[in-house]
C-alpha cells in the first residue's frame, strides 16, 4: 500500500500519463504528413524580425473541432545540408477568422478573429538538424521546431488564424533554418511587350506566381531615385510614340496600352541593400485580383512612366491563372508594419497537437 507521502505523486503521474495518452496529432495539409512538401519558408525570428500569419481552412481541421490545441510543430524541409540550431523569441496568438483563405488580407488586423487568444510567449529552440534528403523527413526531435502552448486554445470550428511574431536573439540566432511548406504550382503568364526607352527601358516586371484568382498581382519597376513613378494598367495595344502625346522623350518611347484603366502614382525608392544598387531605385504596386470566376484568363498589361526622365519602361502583358485549392494562406511582414505580403498558394506544413 502506498503511504500518504507517495500517494499525491502517484496520482500526479497517473494524470500526466492519462493526458499524454489522450493527446492526438494532425498534419496540415494531411497529404504532407510523411512526405516532404515542394517548398520552404522562414520561421519568424530565425534570422529576422518577422510577423507571419497562416490562415487555415476548416477543411483541414475537422478532427480538432470541439478540442483544445496544446502545441504546434514545424518540420524542416528536405535538403542536403545541416541546419544549425539556435534560439528565437516568439509570441503566438490564435483566433477563429472570418476571412476566407482566398480573401486573405494584406492588413494583418483584418485576418484576426474577434476573440484572439495569446497561447505562447517566450523562447523557442531550433535544433541542430542533420541533412535530410529524399521524399520523407521524419517528425523527429532534431527535425522539428516544437512550441508547447502555455495556454491551450479551444477550437470550435471555422478558419484558424495562426499569428506568430518572432525576433532573433543576438548571438544565438539559428539563421538558415527552413521549414517545410506546401506550394501550389499555378503561375500566370507574362510577356514582355517592349516599348521602353531611357536608362530603365527594360526594368518592368510582374511576378507570375502572384497572378491567380483571389491573389495580389505584384508588379514593380526601376527608375530615377526618389522620382515620381506612374504605373499604368490597361488592355495591351498597338505602339503609340510618346512624342505624339507631347513628351520630349530620351529615345523611341512607345505607349503599349490600348486603354488606361488604372493609373497609380508612387515613388522610385532607393533600397539600403547594396545588392540592389546596380538596379537603381524601385517602385512597387499590388493589385488585388477579385475572387470571381470571370477573373480567370483575364489579360492586362502594365507599363511604368518615369517622370524625371520623361521615359517609359517596357510594358508587360500578364494573364491571370486559376484559383488555388490549397485552402491555406500566408501573410508575412515586419512586426512594426500593419501590412504584409500575401500568398494564397503557399503556407507552412504544420503539425497540431490537441486533446
Amino acid at each position: 500500500m502506498p503511504n500518504q507521502t507517495t500517494t499525491p505523486l502517484l496520482i500526479a503521474l497517473s494524470i500526466t500519463a492519462t493526458l499524454h495518452a489522450q493527446a492526438q496529432q494532425i498534419v496540415v495539409p494531411a497529404t504532407r504528413a510523411t512526405t516532404d512538401a515542394t517548398s520552404h519558408l522562414w520561421l519568424p525570428g530565425a534570422a529576422n524580425d518577422v510577423r507571419q500569419q497562416t490562415l487555415i481552412g476548416e477543411s483541414h481541421l475537422t478532427a480538432m473541432i470541439g478540442k483544445t490545441i496544446h502545441a504546434i510543430e514545424f518540420r524542416r524541409t528536405a535538403a542536403d545540408e545541416i541546419y544549425t540550431g539556435g534560439l528565437a523569441n516568439m509570441v503566438i496568438a490564435l483566433s477563429t477568422s472570418t476571412q476566407s483563405t482566398l480573401e486573405a488580407s494584406s492588413t494583418f488586423a483584418n485576418n484576426i478573429g474577434s476573440a484572439p487568444q495569446q497561447v505562447f510567449t517566450g523562447t523557442v529552440t531550433f535544433p541542430t538538424s542533420p541533412p535530410a534528403t529524399g521524399a520523407t523527413v521524419a517528425w523527429s526531435p532534431d527535425n522539428i521546431v516544437r512550441i508547447q502552448f502555455t495556454t491551450p486554445f479551444s477550437y470550435i470550428g471555422g478558419r484558424l488564424c495562426l499569428d506568430v511574431t518572432g525576433t532573433p536573439i543576438a548571438g544565438q540566432s539559428p539563421g538558415w533554418w527552413m521549414a517545410d511548406a506546401e506550394f501550389e504550382d499555378i503561375p500566370g503568364t507574362v510577356t514582355n511587350l517592349g516599348g521602353g526607352c531611357g536608362p530603365h527601358a527594360n526594368s518592368s516586371f510582374v511576378a507570375e506566381y502572384s497572378l491567380m484568382v483571389g491573389g495580389y498581382a505584384k508588379m514593380f519597376a526601376y527608375g530615377s531615385p526618389d522620382g515620381l513613378a506612374i504605373a499604368a494598367i490597361g488592355q495591351p495595344g498597338s505602339p503609340v510614340p510618346l512624342s505624339i502625346l507631347g513628351f520630349a522623350t530620351p529615345g523611341n518611347c512607345n505607349l503599349m496600352l490600348g486603354t488606361l484603366d488604372i493609373l497609380v502614382p508612387t515613388i522610385f525608392l532607393t533600397s539600403p541593400d547594396p545588392l540592389a544598387a546596380p538596379f537603381g531605385a524601385r517602385a512597387d504596386f499590388e493589385l488585388k485580383i477579385p475572387n470571381v470566376p470571370g477573373a480567370q484568363g483575364l489579360t492586362l498589361a502594365t507599363q511604368w512612366f518615369d517622370w524625371t526622365q520623361l521615359a517609359t519602361t517596357n510594358a508587360v502583358e500578364w494573364t491571370i491563372t486559376s484559383t488555388p485549392t490549397i485552402d491555406m494562406a500566408a501573410v508575412e511582414g515586419h512586426p512594426l508594419e500593419t501590412n504584409g505580403n500575401v500568398s494564397i498558394h503557399q503556407a507552412h506544413v504544420i503539425r497540431f497537437e490537441y486533446q
